[in-house]
Order: structure tokens, then C-alpha cells, then sequence
């Protein structure tokens, strides 16, 4: 079992990881006074049903709302339900939300947590790869909006997350080549050592089903470290964290969330590595490199059916673009990174089509 700790302006709290841990978790919530709300992926809850059932059964107070995660519902409708449900219930500012699911459901309980009288106690149990090692953890809560990604939001720290790597053994495997989106992230974000690290522990993910705590930690750690110095993007440095995002989030509002985030967040990197090679920041043989050294991400096939005018038209709207110009998280080398690099409509042109080349592909 590994243990990090978090520390925010908002906030210090604690992730725990380690296999079958949440028993542990019903003992701490009891010592907590008042009501429960445990907001969980109703996918989730049927493949582990024995293990949540014995889990909620010890914990006092409960109430349960199942929750169907999907992109369509990651919306302020049901925020409303979970308000509808805090009410009925009568919660008040000692009472908690528990959040057992993915990111959508991380984030869409989140941002309850966060409005509901102003903020009430909010704790995180991520069940899949990619909750575990980024949504889960740094405060960002939100819901999708007039089909734009997470343009409602806020940001608000849960007061621990437990991260339980049991739940993996029923992800399917879209869901893993999902978390493995942000990991891919993660390799840029700290050194040549960490981008080692990463490439090689992924690849087993991938081709082996294997996930190495210590590969999750590593992920969570570099998150932190980001977090702690940078809480709301006030600075800047956080902004690192949104590689491959601008066009992550292109890809999937264009394609009406007909992908998985992480599967755009892959085609999302590629596509800001080009730009890095277009723009002069890499070489042509580095960008090879790169390309190379993850070859195993899997690529959807889906993204070759959306226009570049519809993706360039979502990346203009995107939350890190100014006045309709686009702003691009670009790689020079592992651990430097360029944020709010700006560049024109025939560059990101460019970088579609060579993008959808390599799709085609592979």
C-alpha cells in the first residue's frame, strides 16, 4: 500500500493505494458524522456488487444513487438529481458525498459536492485507470455544456481518494487504452528517467493487463507536484497537465462523444507532437522517436471521420484559447513543455492530416 500526500491552499488530503482496500475506507467513514451520499457507476456496482454491498453495509448512514456515466450524462441535469437528492435527504454541510466510478462520475459528483451549500464534504474512490491516475485527483469537477467539454466547472479538493486497484480486474479493455491516454501525458511531463519509466510500464498495461501500483503513484506524484504549485491555473504551470487536450476535446465534441477521452487524449498528443516538430520545437527525428517509442497506443479509426473545420471550430471555443485564437501545450523534450504556444489554422491543418495518415496506418 502506498500513500501521498497532497498539499493545496484549499486543501491537504491523502491518496491511498494498494489492492482491496476499501474495507478500510467504511471504518474511517464511520467515525464521520452524518448522512452519506454514495454516488456510484451502475456498471460498477453490478461487476462488484458482493464487494460494494459488504462495503456500504458497514458504513452508517447510506444512501445510494446509481449513476449511468456516460458523456451525454455528464451534464448539469444530473447535477440537478443529485441536488434533488441532497434535499429530499436533507444534507447539510457535515454530511458527505462518495464518489465509486470513473472520471465522469469523479467529476460530475464533484462539482455537487462543490455548489451544494456552497461545498460539502467530498471523498473519491476511482474504479477505472484513468480516474485513478489523473481525474481523481487535483479538484477539477465540471459537466459538459451545449456539447462542449467541461465548460461548467469548478475546482474543489475531495478529502481523500482511495485509490482501490481491485476494480481494474473487470475494466474492459477500451477503458484501459482510456487511462492509458493520460499516462501517455504523464511521459512528457517530468524527465527522461519518468519517460522511461512510463513508456516501458505502459506497454505492459497494454499488451500484458499488468498495472504496477508504483506506475499509478508515479503518475499521481507528477500530478501533485503540479497541483500543489499551480491549485487553479493562476500561474500557468498547470496548464502542462492539458497536453493533448486541445484537441482531445476537438475530436470528441466533433465526433459527439462517439470516443472515450483518453482515446482522444492519445490522437490529441500525436497531434501536439506534430505541432512540436512543425513548429521547430522537436526535430523530425525526435518527433519519429516519440512515435515510435509508443507505437502500442492503439489509434481510433473514428477520428478520420471528423471534419478540420469542425475541429478547429470546437478548439477555438476550447477553455484555454483567447479571443478565438488556438493555444497549444507543446513538447521541446521530456520535462519542457511550452504552454499557451499560439498557432494558426493551416498549422493544426497540417497537423490533422499527417495525424489521419498515421491512423491509417497503423
Amino acid at each position: 500500500m502506498k500513500k501521498i500526500e497532497i498539499r493545496t491552499k484549499s486543501r491537504n488530503y491523502k491518496v491511498i493505494i494498494g489492492n482491496d482496500i476499501i474495507s478500510k475506507f467504511s471504518l474511517e467513514l464511520n467515525e464521520i458524522e452524518g448522512k452519506k451520499l454514495f454516488i456510484i457507476d451502475e456498471n460498477v456496482f453490478l461487476l462488484h456488487k458482493s464487494k460494494l454491498k459488504d462495503f456500504l453495509d458497514k458504513s452508517n448512514a447510506v444512501i445510494k444513487f446509481i449513476f449511468h456515466s456516460t458523456e451525454k450524462n455528464k451534464s448539469l441535469s444530473a447535477v440537478k438529481n443529485i441536488y434533488d437528492t441532497l434535499v429530499e435527504n436533507r444534507f447539510s454541510r457535515n454530511d458527505s458525498i462518495i464518489a465509486i466510478g470513473g472520471g465522469i462520475v469523479g467529476d460530475v459528483s464533484g462539482f455537487a459536492a462543490a455548489t451544494y451549500m456552497r461545498g460539502i464534504i467530498f471523498f473519491q474512490i476511482p474504479t477505472t485507470l484513468l480516474s485513478m491516475v489523473d481525474s481523481s485527483v487535483g479538484g477539477k469537477t465540471g459537466v459538459n455544456y451545449s456539447n462542449l467539454k467541461n465548460i461548467i466547472g469548478s475546482f474543489y479538493q475531495p478529502q481523500k481518494v482511495y485509490v482501490d486497484t481491485s476494480f481494474l480486474s473487470t475494466l474492459p479493455y477500451p477503458e484501459i487504452v482510456s487511462g492509458s491516454g493520460e499516462i501517455f501525458k504523464y511521459a512528457f511531463l517530468s524527465d527522461e528517467k519518468n519517460y522511461k519509466f512510463i513508456r516501458e510500464e505502459l506497454r505492459k498495461v497494454l499488451t500484458q493487463n499488468y498495472f504496477d501500483e508504483n506506475l499509478i503513484a508515479c503518475c499521481i506524484e507528477l500530478k501533485a507536484s503540479v497541483v500543489e504549485s499551480d491549485e487553479q491555473e493562476k500561474t500557468g504551470l498547470r496548464k502542462i497537465l492539458n497536453l493533448g487536450h486541445t484537441f482531445a476535446h476537438a475530436f470528441e465534441s466533433s465526433l459527439n462523444f462517439r470516443i472515450k477521452h483518453g482515446e482522444a487524449v492519445i490522437a490529441g498528443i500525436f497531434a501536439s507532437l506534430i505541432v512540436s516538430e512543425k513548429t521547430g520545437l522537436i526535430s523530425n527525428n525526435d518527433l519519429n522517436k516519440y512515435i515510435t517509442d509508443f507505437y502500442y497506443l492503439p489509434l481510433s479509426k473514428k477520428i478520420i471521420s471528423a471534419d478540420y473545420n469542425e475541429i478547429i471550430k470546437f478548439m477555438k471555443t476550447d477553455k484555454k484559447s483567447v479571443s478565438g485564437k488556438i493555444n497549444l501545450v507543446l513538447v521541446k523534450k521530456p520535462g519542457e513543455i511550452f504552454i499557451d504556444f499560439q498557432v494558426n489554422e493551416r498549422v493544426i491543418k497540417f497537423a490533422l492530416k499527417k495525424l489521419y495518415e498515421i491512423i491509417r496506418t497503423v
